[in-house]
């Protein structure tokens, strides 16, 4: 079942970073969720609206509330954005992971070799 944002499913990025940004107005909504967030990421209450335009500070603000039980039983109440919503919204913020280069791919630096003296002479 894919999980839905305003009616339908979350397609893509964009309705990801949504779906981060409502949570952000949440958190930000609230003076003791605003304090507790700035005091995890170090963040300052001036340098949030910069920062929110980076997918990878959302894809942190929807990796902060999965951490938190309550919080998302407080969106899920208030936003009526389902846990499973903003873990469909992670997984289309995260960056994809690095290809495996294959055995063939992989080039193998032998160490420089020394040149040898013979000794017994």
């Amino acid at each position: 079942m894919t999980e839905t944002f305003q009616g339908r499913g979350i397609a893509g990025q964009s309705d990801a970073e949504s779906v981060a940004i409502q949570v952000l107005n949440f958190i930000v909504a609230d003076v003791d969720r605003i304090i507790q967030f700035l005091n995890v990421t170090g963040l300052q209450p001036e340098t949030i609206r910069a920062s929110a335009t980076s997918s990878h500070f959302l894809l942190g603000v929807l990796e902060y509330v999965a951490k938190d039980d309550e919080l998302l039983k407080a969106i899920d109440e208030e936003l009526k954005l389902r846990p499973a919503a903003i873990l469909a919204a992670i997984v289309h913020l995260s960056p994809e992971p690095d290809m495996m280069p294959s055995n063939e791919d992989k080039k193998v630096d032998a160490a420089p070799q020394l040149p040898r003296r013979n000794l017994f002479h």
